[in-house]
């Protein structure tokens, strides 16, 4: 059955021993690109034969409602106990495993909810940091889409149930 969406993703990250890093589920929009090269072998000047390189790909996820963690991401920046978050010259090279949910709308009307998850993650850590008296401000965090060792990027797949524990919005 054909669908629509109209949600941005809930998403958890988590470290690489599987501890919980932080919830982002107040995103107002995201994207998902995925990208390959081809690299033809011509044949008398013509393209004849083709090569696909490895996949690569971006998560860009725009708020305008963010909180520490996600500005420690798009900075690059560490954040002590007492919350004093820190930006150095050191380049954090932290990867993420990401559980997350989005709702769709089928043709019929009816709603679902599906699962991603994405099996490596890491910051772009470059920022624009815009800080305004007459704007609200926007915040942009992009994050590189990875293979794992097993050479997974993402699965999708239908919540059982209808819901799934890593969707907030949803009561038990």
């Amino acid at each position: 059955m054909a669908f629509a969406i109209k949600d941005a993703i809930d998403l958890t990250l988590k470290t690489g021993n599987d501890q919980a890093y932080c919830v982002i589920n107040y995103l107002n929009d995201c994207q998902i690109q995925l990208e390959s090269e081809q690299v033809f072998a011509t044949k008398k000047g013509n393209n004849a034969v083709s090569f696909s390189s490895g996949r690569s790909g971006t998560l860009t996820m725009n708020a305008e409602v963010i909180d520490d963690d996600f500005l420690c991401l798009m900075l690059g920046a560490t954040k002590d106990a007492s919350g004093k978050i820190t930006v150095d010259d050191k380049i954090p090279s932290q990867a993420f495993t990401a559980t997350g949910t989005f709702r769709i709308v089928n043709e019929d009307g009816t709603e679902e909810l599906r699962n991603i998850t994405f099996y490596k993650l890491q910051a772009q850590v470059s920022a624009d940091l815009t800080l305004s008296a007459t704007d609200v401000s926007s915040f942009s965090l992009v994050l590189d889409i990875l293979a794992d060792g097993s050479g997974k990027i993402m699965d999708i797949t239908k919540a059982v149930g209808g819901a799934s524990v890593q969707d907030p919005r949803i009561e038990e």
